[in-house]
């Protein structure tokens, strides 16, 4: 009997497998013929409206439905906003392949179009080829024209103004950061579509467990593009004086292996450095430690104009990127950079020093050269399994800076600065996920030898630092239910050639997140000593976030911290030190206790189908020291003495932005906007001095491509300030405008492109300042050759001036800028 029920059973099995069968296929685009994401694809029987089954296409458009029922009368539906719907005949065990036909219609007074911005759950997608026009040569001149996404002059990119804190190609990280290296050679035409995910937890042990407020951004190259190698190289020679630019990298990128290997050098002022910045900060202090402390830093070349415009340089950029997907969870990352940059500038300048019942002003001129050498290496392996993540991250640096000034004026000197850096690093992170609980251990190890130098008139001063810092954590944590709860208890070390230091902390960490709301609140305990230097203190430091998240359009938090901090181990130095040739810093071996409270109310909205996203915060800080600088101004030196004094400080903001993209004129619109106030105090001839800063600034932006042979845009930078210093200086409010407009035109087979630049900038409470600047290229292509001819500052302006304020002082300078010039180039493309 038993045998006959196995039988029975493995007949009825057999007999039912044999039945069940699968319809496949894959969905495409009538018109690009490019694959179909998320597009739903029923079966139903003829006349019969409830569906048999369903399912969504993938990434590649496809999908498989496996059936229980087979027969003659079935039909398959597909179906997805901004396209017809299709519907055909079909037969169970078919292959089937379904080309949908976009379509505009409204639908309660919302039109609906086919891919060019849309969003699910927590991803926002950006079709490109609905925003890229054939000037566009890298991604980043895309990416500038998305609805809700920015990307200011040093590249770093922003969502709804928040600075993302990922930049993937194909899901994974290339260069660790420094993504302004794809950005700008990453060809535009390779790129399907830029996802940006909200809420993004990169480790996968951590997903559903803890939640973040971070942003990444994702590429999706087209399939052509994946896996094969981009390269271009490009050479110019240029006049007024002798001038020269080179540029040669090689790309390759796909799902299982990326490289990228990169060259750029020139002389005519394009600053290629911040290529090799890290720009995704959230996660820097958290895998680097602190900021490293030091005594000197090199005379800085900035000023309210085009970087392009005031920078005199020679310079060399190399950097190597290759990362091998090991296997499905684990990746080898190895990164390699080396810079080498000769800076020079010619500048002057009348400072106001305002004190109690006296001003004092300096006059100088400088010229200073600054060289740079600096090379990194950096190896990265991560294993991220939903059970195991492991990262451990080694690098190895020097810097090399040095820097000459020769000054004139009210304080005569030949001053050198030497700030040499040497470093090695190494990060790691383990991670156990478990049915109940999380473990996780992290270890940094940091050391940093920098032998500063300065140099005045033959007087030399050595301020030596050597410090090894460490930082050794171990978490646990465990979710039950909508609450989340993590302990994390850990110890730094801080062994230096000033004061050595530890610290021990333990922080309880509390998640809850409910369908619509997300509450977090966290209250670390950490105690420091410096025990030679006789300080120990025990902080409390509360942190509470709460987020509301109404719908998919609204979402809106609030946060409110107390945070006690403390200055680095330079305030132990004993003795006074010089900063520059004119600057003295006397810290009097006092160690600060700074206390800030914070709150903050922000709001966030978002209409994928407007293309319109907006933002809206409210900010209020309030501090307080016990540590006071007073400023002493004596012979044309400055003094920055510290006391031992409590003082306070407070400030407000509002800030936000908005962006909208109008798909039938081709334009993107937005503007940054912020307001705020500061007010601070310190010492002057033994007195307090308040003071108050107000600001606003308006960053209104307009992209504008009508036609496939005209684009436009435009960008302003409005800022508005003014101090008040005591209570008899009322400084005069300065307007500082900068405006940008960009036009490009096709006349095939050339185009044509303009730029004009005007800034107007208040000097003085009757004088201000009204600079015009042009610049005009030419651009053929033909194949895979570009030839441009460019001449720039065509009105030949050698100097600008401009006044700012800062706390108690005021400073009106001029600065040498880039004559005109002229420059041919020719780019190949392989």
């Amino acid at each position: 009997m038993k045998s006959f029920l196995y039988i029975f059973i493995l007949l009825f099995i057999a007999c039912n497998l044999s039945a069940q069968q699968s319809i496949k296929g894959i969905v495409t685009d009538a018109e690009s013929g490019q694959p179909v994401d998320a597009a739903t694809v029923q079966i139903r029987k003829a006349g019969q409206p409830v569906p048999l089954t369903y399912t969504l296409t993938d990434a590649n458009g496809q999908f498989n439905l496996p059936l229980r029922q087979a027969g003659d009368s079935l039909l398959i539906h597909v179906s997805l906003l901004g396209y017809k719907p299709v519907q055909q005949r079909v037969t169970a065990g078919s292959t089937v392949h379904i080309r949908l036909e976009t379509e505009i219609f409204t639908l309660k007074e919302v039109e609906i179009r086919p891919g060019r911005v849309y969003g699910r759950q927590d991803t926002i997608n950006y079709d490109v080829a609905q925003f890229i026009s054939p000037r566009d040569e890298a991604i980043k001149d895309v990416l500038k024209k998305l609805p809700g996404v920015d990307v200011d002059d040093e590249g770093t990119i922003s969502y709804n103004g928040k600075s993302i804190s990922k930049f993937y190609v194909e899901g994974m990280d290339l260069t660790g950061g420094r993504y302004n290296q794809l950005t700008n050679n990453l060809q535009a035409d390779a790129v399907k579509s830029v996802q940006v995910m909200e809420n993004h937890q990169p480790i996968r042990a951590l997903q559903k467990k803890l939640t973040t407020e971070d942003i990444a951004i994702n590429l999706k190259l087209k399939d052509n593009f994946r896996d094969r190698w981009m390269t271009t190289v490009e050479g110019g020679m240029g006049a007024s004086p002798l001038l020269w630019q080179g540029m040669g990298n090689a790309l390759q990128l796909s799902r299982k292996s990326q490289s990228a290997y990169i060259y750029k050098g020139n002389n005519r002022g394009k600053d290629v450095t911040d290529e090799q910045n890290v720009l995704t900060q959230n996660s820097l202090e958290r895998q680097s430690g602190p900021a490293l402390p030091a005594f000197l830093s090199q005379p800085s070349f900035s000023a309210p104009l085009k970087k392009e415009r005031l920078l005199f340089n020679d310079v060399h950029s190399l950097s190597g990127n290759r990362v091998y997907k090991l296997n499905e969870t684990m990746q080898l990352r190895l990164n390699a950079n080396y810079l080498h940059d000769f800076k020079r500038q010619e500048r002057g300048s009348i400072t106001n020093f305002y004190q109690t019942g006296d001003t004092a002003t300096l006059t100088e001129q400088s010229d200073t050269h600054v060289r740079t050498d600096r090379a990194e290496v950096a190896v990265n392996l991560e294993n991220n399994a939903e059970s195991h993540y492991l990262t451990n991250n080694f690098s190895l640096s020097g810097n090399w800076e040095s820097g000459t000034s020769y000054i004139t004026g009210s304080s005569a000197a030949n001053q050198r600065i030497r700030t040499p850096d040497m470093g090695a690093q190494n990060y790691l992170q383990n991670i156990w996920a478990r049915d109940k609980y999380t473990l996780e251990v992290r270890s940094l190890l940091r050391y940093h030898n920098q032998p500063a130098r300065i140099t005045i008139d033959g007087d030399r001063q050595s301020l030596d630092l050597q410090q090894l810092y460490m930082d050794h954590s171990l978490s646990f944590l465990r979710k039950k239910g909508n609450l989340t709860r993590q302990y994390t208890a850990g110890v730094t070390g801080d062994l230096n050639s000033l004061r050595n230091g530890t610290s021990l902390y333990f922080t309880p960490n509390y998640q809850l997140n409910r369908h619509k709301w997300n509450l977090s609140f966290n209250l670390p305990l950490v105690w420091t000593t410096f025990p030679e230097a006789d300080f120990s203190r025990l902080a409390v430091n509360p942190f509470f976030y709460i987020n509301y998240k109404l719908n998919y359009a609204w979402r809106f938090s609030f946060h409110a911290n107390y945070r006690e901090k403390y200055g680095d181990i330079t305030d132990f130095y004993p003795d006074a030190y010089r900063t520059d040739y004119r600057n003295m810093r006397i810290n009097n071996a006092i160690m600060p206790v700074n206390r800030t409270q914070s709150y903050s109310l922000y709001g966030e909205y978002k209409n994928t189908i407007r293309e319109f996203f907006a933002t809206l915060s409210l900010g209020h800080n309030r501090g307080w020291s016990d540590r006071i600088f007073e400023q002493q101004v004596r012979d044309a030196q400055i003094a920055l003495v510290s006391h031992r004094l409590s003082n306070h400080s407070s400030g407000w903001t509002l800030k936000g932005t908005f962006s909208k993209g109008f798909y039938d004129y081709g334009l993107k619109t937005s503007l940054n906007y912020l307001l705020g106030r500061n007010q601070a105090e310190q010492l002057s001839a033994g007195e307090r001095l308040p003071y108050r800063y107000d600001f606003m600034q308006y960053e209104p932006k307009v992209i504008w491509t009508p036609v496939r042979s005209f684009a436009a845009s435009y960008q302003a930078t409005i800022n508005l300030g003014r101090s008040k210093i005591g209570s008899d200086t009322d400084l005069t409010p300065l307007l500082n405008v900068v405006q940008k407009l960009q036009l490009s035109y096709e006349l095939f087979p050339v185009e044509i492109n303009l730029a004009v630049d005007h800034y107007h900038n208040d000097v003085s409470r009757d004088k201000a300042v009204n600079a015009f600047f042009a610049d005009l290229s030419f651009r053929w292509k033909t194949g895979s050759w570009q030839f441009t001819a460019e001449a720039t500052n065509l009105f030949n302006k050698r100097q600008y001036s401009y006044t700012q304020y800062s706390a108690t002082e005021s400073y009106t300078s001029w600065i040498n800028i880039r004559p005109r010039e002229f420059m041919v180039s020719a780019r190949y493309r392989f």
